[in-house]
């Protein structure tokens, strides 16, 4: 069966020089892409409307928040540090 597409003339010279590096065909890289859809019932990439400067906040904010929860696992939840103590451990953590 064939199935024909439409894309940019710029891509599909870009698109057919990355698979020519891999060594594939494009035909056989969007053949790889359908089957694996099929399998995964998916795309098998991430889509979003995110900026990439909403993801890097969101990975920030994430990042923040895991070391709260691995400050109050490691002090008890109650414990307190002093400030020259906290610098020290944020030292040592980023050796």
């Amino acid at each position: 069966m064939s199935m024909t597409i439409s894309i940019d003339d710029e891509l599909k010279r870009d698109f057919s020089e990355v698979c020519r590096e891999i060594g594939l065909t494009p035909s056989t890289a969007f053949g790889i892409f359908a089957r694996t859809v099929v399998r995964e019932r998916a795309i098998p990439f991430e889509l979003s409307a995110v900026t990439p400067e909403e993801r890097a906040a969101r990975s920030y904010d994430l990042r923040v928040a895991d070391g709260v929860r691995r400050g109050l696992e490691q002090f008890g939840g109650g414990d307190f540090v002093s400030r020259s103590e906290s610098r020290s451990l944020r030292s040592a953590r980023d050796v």
